[in-house]
């Protein structure tokens, strides 16, 4: 049997700490969310998640685009807001398979960021653009009052008005 090179057994033993470092800052993913408004920082009222909940599930029935709500109280160590709802929105598959027919609003409470985050299939009715636009217009300015139920609430409005275009 041969032996691997020296020199590449060599460097993968040296870059492992920090691979496996960069594997632990992010830390696991959490599963899937059972419902479409996952409040893990408690900042929903019962009643405004159940309602949302109804809503986006509405909606994913009529039209197959799913929207998730997700309020975390922090990020993730050493992870973006942008990459974190990235790998959610990657690792629960949210849309439609093969489509990319979802959206993932991510909201988190401790650093004060959100981020939409939408699939390729949505990508004419949810383009960057108007993702920042729906976030920094619509939801930003009831964060920063303290109101995540009208943050929330507000939208879900926006998010089913633009992919119902």
């Amino acid at each position: 049997m041969k032996n691997p090179p020296i020199k590449s057994t060599l460097f993968f033993l040296l870059l492992s700490p920090f691979l496996l470092h960069n594997l632990h800052a992010a830390g696991p993913l959490p599963g899937a969310p059972s419902k479409y408004v996952m409040d893990n920082a408690s900042v929903l009222k019962a009643s405004t998640a159940d309602r949302l909940s109804g809503q986006l599930a509405d909606l994913d029935h009529r039209t197959a685009d799913e929207l998730i709500i997700v309020i975390e109280a922090n990020l993730p160590k050493g992870v973006s807001i942008g990459e974190y709802a990235r790998q959610l929105y990657d690792r629960w598959n949210i849309g439609k398979r093969g489509k990319e027919t979802g959206a993932l609003l991510l909201i988190c409470t401790q650093e004060r960021q959100g981020r939409i985050h939408a699939g390729r299939g949505l990508a004419t009715k949810l383009p960057e653009d108007v993702c920042k636009k729906i976030f920094t217009e619509t939801i930003a300015p009831r964060l920063d009052a303290g109101d995540y139920d009208g943050a929330c609430k507000a939208a879900v409005n926006a998010l089913i008005a633009a992919v119902s275009r």
